[in-house]
């Protein structure tokens, strides 16, 4: 898979120059925090056939069948304050849009906060991990070959695979080599801090953006509408009294993705 993966991999300032393939782990995002411990190079990639403890935000577990989807966890070691890296999971987001869009023609949405989706499910799960030393650990595990009996029925209401949008197969290696390149570019401009361009694209395609959108907030569900992303990609919205604020973390459901159809 290394050499495969290399074989459509063009040169790259940091992301990729160190590249490890396991046949199976219990995730990546482990594998590459074990590897900032031990002094692990910047820029470091991991990609394994299959994970046996893939995890999502808020404790949820990620399925990771083998040879169905790449799972991918990056090491950076920016040197940055905390503060500017708090767009990096919404730009391994745009990342992992240019890199589908590349190899296979489609545009993925984006549900904010960081939800790359495709016909209305989702196709794609990004968990970020800051270290105490402000390292990041990045993971990404995109449905790529599954087909509706690889997810687990609870799964399979809100999931999808490239291969079940597209009807056709798309190579994990391919796509693999195109978003460690967009990474790689993602991340220089982090470090230069120039996120114009990336801020655009986020607002382009985020599918929250003039919908009603549901909130969760200390354990209550409120409906407000999206309107706007800031430049440190929080979500402005409007509340029923008119209200203008910006969420930053929580739960954001959007009619008519994933169930919600109130």
């Amino acid at each position: 898979m290394e050499r495969e993966i290399r074989r459509f991999l063009k040169n790259t300032e940091v992301v990729g120059h160190e590249l490890i393939y396991l046949k199976e782990t219990d995730s990546t995002n482990n594998d590459v925090k074990r590897l900032a411990k031990a002094g692990g190079m910047d820029g470091t990639v991991v990609i394994a056939g299959c994970q046996t403890a893939g995890r999502g935000r808020q404790g949820r577990s990620f399925q990771s069948p083998q040879g169905k989807g790449l799972y991918l966890s990056l090491l950076l070691r920016p040197r940055l304050p905390a503060e500017r890296l708090i767009p990096v999971t919404a730009l391994a987001g745009v990342a992992v849009c240019r890199a589908v869009k590349r190899v296979c023609g489609a545009q993925l949405g984006l549900k904010w906060p960081n939800d790359p989706v495709l016909g209305g499910k989702k196709i794609c799960g990004i968990l970020t991990e800051l270290t105490a030393g402000l390292d990041v650990v990045l993971g990404i595990g995109i449905n790529v070959a599954q087909t509706s009996v690889d997810f687990s029925p609870a799964v399979a209401e809100v999931a999808t695979s490239l291969q079940m949008e597209l009807g056709r197969a798309v190579s994990k290696a391919e796509l693999a080599a195109a978003l460690i390149e967009e990474l790689d570019q993602m991340y220089a401009a982090l470090r230069a801090g120039d996120l114009a361009g990336d801020l655009a694209f986020y607002r382009k395609v985020c599918v929250n953006l003039g919908r009603t959108v549901r909130l969760l907030s200390d354990g209550v569900w409120e409906t407000a509408d999206a309107v706007d992303i800031d430049e440190e990609f929080g979500l402005v919205v409007r509340d029923a009294r008119g209200r203008m604020r910006t969420v930053r973390s929580g739960e954001v459901s959007v009619r008519g993705l994933y169930g919600y159809v109130e």
